[in-house]
Parts: C-alpha cells; structure tokens; sequence
C-alpha cells in the first residue's frame, strides 16, 4: 500500500519522521511533486476563500497525490509543546480536505495533542501505526526508529543550512567573497516552498549572502528569550519566529533581517510586529517584510529583495561618511 504525504505544511518540519514511521511499518511513501502553478491552482479553487495561502496550498498538493497513493496521510496537528496550540486551521485541516476534494482515497489522521503531556502526541502515530498493522509493538519499534532520525535531522538543521539543503539535496556552493548574513524569518511552509518564496534562499546566496533561517536556532536559546516577555507566547511557530528573530538580532549576529508572510496570517501579524518594535528599539538591524499571496509574482518580489539588499550595501559603504559642511563652525 503506498502512504501518500503532501508536500505542503509541515513537511520541511516532519518529513523525516513522517517517510521513516511509515515506511518502517511496511509501506511505501508517495510525496507530491514540488509546487506549481497548477497545484497552486488547483488549492485555490478546491478549497475555501478566505484560508491561507499555505492551506489553499496544501488542497493542491492532496489533489497531486491523487490516483497516485492509496491513502493519504494528514495529521490534526493541535499542539506540539505542552502548553502551547499551533494555527487553529491546523486541526480542522482533515475535515477541510474530506468536504472540499471529491473522489478522496481513504485518509489517515494521526490526532498530535502535546497540550497536556507529549506523550500524548506520540501516542498518536503509535495509534495509528496500530490502526494500519493490528501490532502495538511494531508501531512503538517503528515510532522509536522513526523519532531517532528525526533528532538527527533536527540536529544537523542546528549546525547550519535549511531543510531544502538536506531533503532536497541542493549543493550549497561555497561564497568566496561572503558579503554577510541574511536572517530569513518565516514559517517552514513558506521559507522552504521554491514557488511559494520565490526561490528566496538561492536568490540571497547568488548575491553574496549566508542565509541563517529559524531552525538553526537552538531550541534552548529559543526558549530562553521567549522568557523575558511579560507574558507567555501560546502558539508555538509564532513563540519560534519571534525568539530566533531576536537570537539573530542579538549582538549584531546579522547584516539584516528579511520577514517572509503570507497575506491574512493571523499569528504573524502580531508576531511580526513585536520582532519590528524590538528591532527599531534595541538593535537598528536593515529589515523588510515581504507578504506573498496567490498573486504574487517575481517581478516585484525581486524588486524588493532586490532593493533591500542595496539598501544595506550602501548603509555599510556610507554610513560613517559624516558632511564637512559647518565643519569650520562646530571646531570654534
């Protein structure tokens, strides 16, 4: 039986565990192809209007896999760190997809809720490993692989490059003139789509830039200044963006900051207003935001990242260029 994953959402984040659990049960995975315009076409038009363009997204990458995969696998993400909820769309996502799409395979929800106890999350997939195979045993063994390459994954994300440098294999080739750090914010199903984010990554390579991105922030470091607020941040992603946002800020660690968004995204559009206001207040770092919608194209994209870049080159060249004029005056 082949297990259909979409290649939308969550992937970059999960991918090893989901393709590792599943096929250590037996089956084979099926993932649909990179984002196009006919998959993003079709999400728009199979699913409701005012969603996200992620989840817009995530319906065209279900339709791909149609035909393809005997079942799909779409997990109700409710909360992944106790205590703390992740986008409310997430856990009406398995209803969204059975009452837009026709002709649906069968579809396997695993029910992730760390809300009160992690070990409720993983009882999900241990769950579901059970429901597909009739053995707990072989879903625990198949969860314990499954987790432990998913720790190395998130490992080697500390020590630099993004999730597409290693799930897609892309050569990051080596910048001999390195003209400095780019601090890329964003969620995972944004920074990491190429048709999505306008291949963003690439794009401030080729002009010279290391991209640091939020997983390469550890979670300690996360945690710590998240810490400092005066009140808890209760959605995970949002709590993720803002602290490896003020890490990167924090001693100068990067040349500017590029905020990635897509349009109506309700945790983002407070999320990014607090790292703005920390920025303009503590630190002066060169930033943009950049908000993507269905609409959006490369010309302009381009323009603006383009823009920006220039904007901190010429601040580096000029900025300590102070005028002579009332020189003469001032030195009395």
């Amino acid at each position: 039986m082949k297990i259909g994953i979409p290649k939308a959402l969550l992937y970059y984040t999960y991918y090893p565990l989901w393709k590792n659990f599943f096929e250590m049960l037996g089956y084979k995975t099926v993932v649909s192809n990179n984002t196009s315009k006919l998959i993003l076409d079709n999400g728009v038009m199979n699913c409701v209007d005012d969603a996200c363009l992620p989840v817009k997204l995530f319906h065209g990458h279900v339709i791909d896999l149609l035909g393809r995969a005997d079942v799909i696998f779409i997990p109700r993400l409710i909360s992944i760190n106790p205590g703390e909820f992740i986008c409310p769309k997430f856990i009406g996502l398995p209803e969204m997809i059975k009452s837009s799409i026709k002709e649906l395979p069968e579809v396997v929800v695993a029910d992730c809720n760390a809300h009160r106890n992690i070990r409720n999350a993983y009882m999900a997939y241990i769950n579901t490993g059970k429901k597909l195979t009739g053995s707990s045993s072989l879903a625990l063994k198949a969860f314990r692989l499954a987790s432990s390459r998913q720790q190395a994954y998130n490992r080697i994300l500390k020590l630099g490059g993004t999730p597409l440098d290693i799930l897609e294999m892309n050569r990051v080739q080596d910048i001999r003139n390195d003209k400095g750090v780019i601090g890329l914010i964003g969620h995972p199903y944004l920074l990491y789509d190429q048709y999505v984010s306008m291949n963003i990554v690439a794009k401030l390579r080729d002009m010279g830039y290391r991209v640091v991105v939020p997983e390469n922030i550890e979670d300690v470091k996360i945690e710590e200044i998240c810490n400092r607020l005066p009140k808890k941040l209760f959605w995970s992603y949002g709590k993720k963006l803002l602290g490896s946002g003020i890490a990167m800020l924090e001693n100068n660690n990067v040349d500017g900051i590029v905020l990635l968004s897509s349009f109506a995204c309700g945790i983002d559009s407070f999320i990014l207003e607090l790292l703005h206001r920390y920025n303009r207040r503590q630190y002066g770092i060169p930033y943009t935001l950049i908000t993507v919608d269905e609409h959006t194209g490369h010309a302009g994209f381009n323009t603006r990242l383009e823009a920006f870049i220039d904007m901190i080159e010429w601040r580096r060249a000029h900025e300590g260029n102070l005028s002579s004029y009332g020189a003469s005056v001032s030195g009395r």
